[in-house]
């Protein structure tokens, strides 16, 4: 009598277990499509030779002016209504003895000397010569001085009206990345010549963050610290201290240094150094929170056409290589540089990467909407 009882079970079980999945493939059908067509096309993406050119934009809006350097904004502004209280009354030095000083004798006043009186010139009587002559004089208009030539507009000017031309890039920013099936928001933001730009993903179980901050110079971006989060966790951790030219790296809660240059970067501030100065030539040390790559020589590599959300775009690659690594950014010039693809290829490190925009909004406006099915998500 029990083995119809087991079988029973084993039914019902067999049946909800399929019922389970024909459920999630429901939910993500599309997500794993999505990963099978990316990860079969996503190494053939062709390139052509490169025509087009970086956007230049204009990021001094961006720094901090000089003079508010070290001062930190006000977050709190108290206001007190009333009558303000009286201002204090300076206090009044005590007197002091005084010795009496005589009074100086009275100065002798100079005697007025009178002033003679011009005599006035006998005024001459016109005779029929002189009369023509003024006349002829009042006849004849007064030559008009001729107007002065706009000066050439100065080197320092025209620079200055160049700058001025050049479009601002922008303080905020949001991107949809497609991670493999995981949906990954990245968000920059600006703010008092501070930047961060971040980056979250998740499943169930399993959150991940990876946040660079730092500050917006005159020469672009400078890192302050990397920081890549396992459900909520540091795993690794990059700290740099351009003071001392050194960047401490947290591997694990393995700490070791390693020496830090001007204009180094980590894996995320990277893309938007380049993105904001237009830069298609550049060697700089990389940082992951777990090792430093020193002289990755980013170039162009080519440009392509990718099919990323609702539309296609031109988008210039910049590749860096150290070894057998490769760290490609797929910059938009229709959008301020701004990645639309990056990409990593770690060889022996092994955590490679590779993450396809599929919406993006600048500054409030969503220039770029997700694709309204798998098909159009190919590149």
């Amino acid at each position: 009598m029990r083995w119809p009882w087991l079988k029973r079970r084993q039914l019902l079980l067999a049946a909800f277990v399929l019922s389970l999945l024909l459920h999630v493939f429901g939910l993500t059908g599309d997500t794993l499509f999505l990963l099978a067509e990316t990860q079969r096309q996503a190494p053939d993406t062709p390139l052509r030779k490169a025509k087009q050119q970086l956007a230049q934009t204009d990021i001094s809006s961006l720094v901090l002016p000089p003079e508010l350097a070290g001062v930190t904004p006000v977050e709190t502004l108290q206001v007190a209504l009333g009558r303000p209280p009286a201002p204090a009354q300076p206090a009044k030095p005590a007197t002091a003895a005084r010795a009496t000083t005589p009074a100086p004798a009275p100065r002798a006043q100079p005697t007025a000397v009178p002033t003679p009186v011009p005599t006035q010139p006998a005024t001459p009587v016109p005779t029929p010569a002189t009369l023509s002559a003024s006349a002829s004089a009042a006849a004849t208009p007064e030559p008009t001085a001729a107007p002065s030539p706009t000066p050439a507009p100065t080197p320092a000017t025209a620079t200055a009206t160049a700058t001025a031309r050049k479009p601002g890039f922008p303080r905020n920013a949001e991107i949809i990345y497609f991670w493999g099936p995981i949906p990954a928001k990245l968000t920059w933001h600006v703010e008092h010549g501070q930047y961060e730009v971040k980056l979250r993903g998740s499943l169930p179980g399993n959150r991940r963050e990876l946040t660079s901050r730092g500050e917006i110079t005159a020469e672009g971006v400078r890192p302050l610290d990397f920081t890549d989060l396992r459900n909520g966790q540091i795993r690794n951790q990059a700290v740099f201290d351009w003071a001392n030219g050194t960047a401490t790296l947290n591997d694990k809660g393995t700490l070791h240094t390693e020496p830090l240059s001007p204009g180094d970067q980590d894996l995320f501030s990277a893309a938007f150094h380049l993105a904001m100065r237009g830069l298609s030539d550049s060697t700089f040390a990389l940082f992951n929170g777990r090792k430093r790559y020193p002289d990755v020589h980013f170039t162009i590599a080519g440009e392509s056409t990718l099919h990323v959300g609702d539309q296609q775009v031109d988008v210039l690659l910049l590749r860096g290589r150290y070894e057998d690594r490769e760290f490609d950014f797929w910059l938009a010039p229709k959008w301020h540089n701004l990645p639309v693809r990056m990409q990593a290829k770690m060889g022996k490190d092994g955590s490679s990467y590779d993450i396809w925009a599929g919406s993006m909004t600048i500054e409030g406006e969503q220039v770029l909407r997700p694709a309204l099915n798998a098909q159009q998500r190919r590149p």
